[in-house]
């Protein structure tokens, strides 16, 4: 069963871009109300589906069931096509029309380099209007390699060519973030071990972030330690000091 319910679109288009809406319906879409068709969650093995249905479950009979999924938001342009919208955008009151974290950067010229991304769930991927084939190929090689472009003046664009061959767009704001670590007694009260507190105090560390995504907590990152364990600290514990791999273009 679907429902009808208001989804509030960001002023910017850049925003809309990011889920791979084309640039001419995201300016035309772009700071507007409308109302979409909403889905609710399904829980895993609640209804027949066909083969060729995604993603699915097969029995020890051979038939074929739905997987879980996530509340989806989908909205129909006036070609009949349908576009996915993220969950967050559906809200009381319209989201911020400021430009998203980092999307400006203060370079000089032009340019394009390449950088590791670790990808989000399949369902995150697909809320961005990415095709299932793609997303699901996608999680059988991690880590990601993404283009990041910049220019003076202009949002940063983040590229990937999923399996199929196709370039898709990713929000910039999902690749690794670098971020400094609280003080020892901050770590500690957050349940973190005194002497992974002491080693990893006021330390700059690399971590995976997804806002807005399944994946990850809203308020928390997770850091591993040298030994591959991960600890979660409070976001607004840690200082953000920069974006991906490239730390000289970035800082």
């Amino acid at each position: 069963m679907t429902e009808t319910r208001e989804v509030f679109l960001p002023k910017d288009a850049f925003q809309l871009e990011e889920r791979n809406l084309p640039a001419s319906l995201a300016r035309h879409l772009a700071g507007r109300t409308f109302p979409v068709q909403v889905l609710p969650e399904e829980s895993a093995l609640t209804r027949r589906v066909e083969s060729e249905d995604y993603p699915l479950l097969i029995d020890p009979e051979g038939t074929y069931w739905n997987d879980w999924r996530p509340l989806r938001v989908l909205f129909t342009d006036s070609e009949g096509k349908e576009w996915r919208l993220p969950r967050r955008w559906l809200a009381e009151s319209p989201i911020s029309s400021e430009a998203p974290l980092d999307a400006y950067c203060g370079v000089s010229r032009d340019t394009v380099f390449a950088e590791t991304m670790s990808l989000p769930s399949k369902w995150d991927l697909w809320e961005i209007n990415i095709p299932w084939e793609d997303v699901a190929r996608a999680h059988r090689t991690k880590p990601a390699m993404v283009e990041v472009h910049l220019s003076p003046g202009q949002p940063v664009k983040v590229f990937w060519r999923g399996p199929s061959g196709t370039i898709w767009r990713i929000p910039h704001d999902w690749r690794k973030r670098r971020v400094k670590l609280p003080e020892f007694s901050v770590l500690v009260s957050q349940g973190i071990p005194e002497d992974v507190g002491g080693e990893y105090a006021g330390r700059i560390v690399s971590v995976n972030y997804h806002p807005g995504t399944l994946c990850c907590l809203p308020e928390q990152y997770r850091f591993r330690d040298t030994e591959g364990r991960r600890w979660q600290v409070q976001i607004r514990n840690c200082a953000l000091v920069g974006f991906g791999d490239a730390e000289e273009l970035l800082a």
